[in-house]
């Protein structure tokens, strides 16, 4: 605001004083000294503030400032003719055409277009496109006022010309920065153009009347009028000071390859050359000296143009390869990144990674027709109005949700999403990036699981131990009073006695099984003939429920170091407890066994097509004595003891999620050696 309150007071000095002069070589004087100044002030702010511009804001800015500079050099022409040749009111000498042609400039810096925020590498040929734009409008002046009013008989003419087209491009350049700030609303470069515009229309009130006096012939430099000229360089200060930085933000990578921006409008320029320019020679000659500087002028700004343009069209086309090439590069990690990426414009999803389809089982093909939210699970929709209100603040977001596949399945996923703005800062796309947490939630539950088993296992070793000594006491005690006595009433009981201890005695050395640290003897195993002989132990009883038994067997299954009989144990345990999942409601359906290499881990799976475990007992099916089943049908130890074996051997035993019924996986660290292929 300072630079706008400055240029009315100077403008306010600068008239009262040369009204107040009677001496009209010292209102010259005084004149051309004070038209010195005011160029000066866009150049100071423009060059002090030159480093927090980039790109187009840098190109805009720079064409103001070669307004002010052309200004400046023209003005200097203009007194050294004036003031020390004593040429009055030298309208058609060279310095003329720098000063019409930086009068133009606020208009055509235009074409940078700096609050779009388009991409940096277009700004080269914003700046070609102004440089073509003022050598047309160079030669516009000079064919139409400056050859003109070179011959006396044609001044006149030359001077209305003159009055007519230097408030005429004002009015343009006030029109064009208007359009400007309607097309950058509400952003800071609204406030911008409407200072440079404040600057042109104080001014063009008295401009109009210095152009009435330069045709009646009553203009000289000192005129009150000449304010003018003034003002609009303190508003373009004020305008590039208070002008918003560049922003350092990463800027949006486009989407699809980037195209060439149209020349037309510099086509359309030049096409004009040839018609002005010839045009003039035959309908209004001047002269040969003239009509020849004409045609001259002519052919080589048509030149000039056409050089410049086919050097826009390379530098542009150099960019769009550098810029192609970049989303290639951008495009091709995205494909590679292990993180789930989709980019949404509108209510459709534009793009999704290879990672996002494989996890939520759709194809790029298929997610083209799939909105957004049907990607998020019914538990998880009621999140979604508030999360959507954010994005449209234009607020990053990051949340956990329940998301949705193809299948019907579920995943919990965390997930953050950022809006996309174009240099309007309009939201033209969200781009998100989801992980999948079911690994992190297993591993999770894994750590939690391990740490209540390991308090457990302490509790039921010591328990265990406990026991066993009174066990042993009641088994013998039991034993010899049996021995001694004759009634057969009593033996009876103390026999039930003696089974009950013996049961009791086999819990206890199952709790021992699941807590010990070491299993016994441990040989080389082919785990695929463990589980074979497993599956062939339980054949009957499988059968006899009604349920069918699928076996797959990976070939070359590496050798395991483990004890034959625990390992046996441990998949008949899974075995006993899916068919008694499948029987107990009555599902006579599919009991799928297989094996297989993942890494350097041998994997045994076991899956029913039983009810499930539900989720909020899922974490406590390997505790001892915890079971599904309704009372009297076991104490709730195989899942119990089968953990423990995997965990003395260096392995896990999961609970896997899967669509329907239960999956339990076995991991045992393989032997180094490779076994002999699969017997199916």
């Amino acid at each position: 605001m300072i630079w706008a309150i400055a240029g009315l007071a100077y403008s306010l000095v600068y008239a009262a004083l040369v009204a107040a002069l009677d001496d009209a070589h010292l209102r010259l004087l005084v004149g051309n000294v004070a038209l010195l100044l005011p160029p000066l002030a866009p150049l100071t702010v423009v060059v002090w503030r030159r480093r927090r511009w980039r790109g187009h804001e840098a190109v805009y800015w720079g064409a103001i400032a070669a307004w002010a500079l052309l200004w400046f050099i023209g003005q200097i022409g203009w007194s050294n003719d004036e003031v020390l040749h004593a040429t009055p009111n030298p309208w058609f000498r060279w310095h003329i055409i720098l000063q019409l042609c930086g009068s133009a400039l606020p208009l055509i810096a235009l074409v940078a277009r700096p609050h779009r925020r388009e991409a940096p590498e277009r700004a080269v040929t914003s700046v070609l496109d102004i440089t073509v734009l003022v050598v047309l409008t160079a030669f516009l002046y000079w064919s139409l006022i400056i050859a003109p009013g070179t011959e006396r008989a044609q001044s006149s003419m030359a001077l209305r010309s003159l009055a007519i087209i230097g408030p005429l491009v004002r009015v343009a350049s006030m029109a064009g920065l208007l359009w400007a700030a309607w097309d950058a609303r509400p952003g800071p470069w609204t406030a911008v153009y409407l200072r440079m515009t404040a600057g042109l229309v104080l001014a063009i009130a008295l401009l109009t009347v210095l152009s009435m006096m330069v045709v009646r012939g009553g203009y000289q430099t000192g005129s009150p009028a000449d304010v003018g000229w003034m003002l609009p360089f303190f508003f373009a200060a004020w305008a590039a000071e208070s002008a918003p930085v560049s922003s350092v933000e990463r800027r949006a990578v486009a989407l699809t390859p980037v195209r060439h921006s149209s020349p037309a409008l510099l086509f359309a320029a030049i096409l004009t050359v040839p018609f002005l320019g010839y045009g003039l020679v035959y309908f209004a000659p001047m002269g040969v000296v003239i009509d020849r500087m004409r045609e001259i002028a002519t052919v080589a700004t048509l030149v000039g143009g056409i050089a410049l343009i086919l050097v826009r069209l390379r530098v542009e086309q150099h960019a769009v390869e550098q810029a192609n090439e970049r989303v290639r590069l951008l495009a091709a990690a995205c494909e590679q990144a292990v993180e789930l990426i989709m980019i949404v414009a509108g209510n459709r999803i534009a793009y999704a990674n290879d990672a996002f389809c494989r996890a939520v089982g759709y194809s790029r093909e298929e997610l083209e027709h799939v909105t957004p939210v049907a990607l998020v699970a019914p538990e998880s929709q009621a999140d979604v109005p508030a999360l959507r209100e954010r994005l449209r603040e234009k607020q990053a977001v990051r949340s956990t949700t329940v998301m949705l596949r193809r299948d019907g399945s579920t995943f919990h996923a965390d997930w953050t999403a950022s809006p996309i703005l174009d240099g309007a800062g309009r939201i033209t796309h969200v781009v998100g990036v989801v992980r999948d947490l079911t690994d992190d939630l297993r591993l999770r539950d894994q750590v939690v699981r391990s740490e209540r088993l390991s308090a457990m296992s302490e509790l039921v070793s010591g328990v265990a131990h406990e026991l066993n000594d009174p066990l042993q006491s009641i088994v013998g005690t039991a034993q010899t009073v049996s021995g001694e006595s004759s009634d057969p009433g009593l033996k009876k009981d103390l026999e039930r006695v003696r089974h009950e201890a013996d049961r009791a005695g086999r819990i206890v050395r199952n709790l021992l099984t699941f807590v010990r640290k070491s299993a016994g003897e441990r040989v080389l195993l082919d785990v695929n003939e463990v589980v074979q002989s497993a599956v062939r132990l339980r054949a009957y009883g499988v059968e006899i429920a009604g349920i069918e038994v699928r076996e797959e067997y990976a070939p070359n299954l590496a050798l395991v170091l483990a004890n034959r009989d625990d390992i046996q144990q441990v998949v008949i345990n899974l075995i006993m407890n899916a068919q008694q999942a499948m029987t107990g409601s009555g599902v006579h359906g599919v009991l799928s066994v297989r094996t297989a290499m993942e890494q350097d881990a041998v994997i045994v799976e076991v899956r029913d097509e039983g009810p499930g475990i539900p989720p909020e007992v899922a974490g406590r099916i390997f505790e001892p004595f915890f079971t599904t089943r309704p009372a009297g049908s076991g104490p709730g130890l195989g899942l119990s003891v089968a953990f423990g074996v995997a965990s003395a051997h260096g392995g896990t035993l999961e609970l896997i999620p899967v669509g329907r019924g239960a999956c339990f996986r076995l991991t045992l660290p393989g032997g180094g050696f490779p076994g002999p292929r699969a017997v199916h």
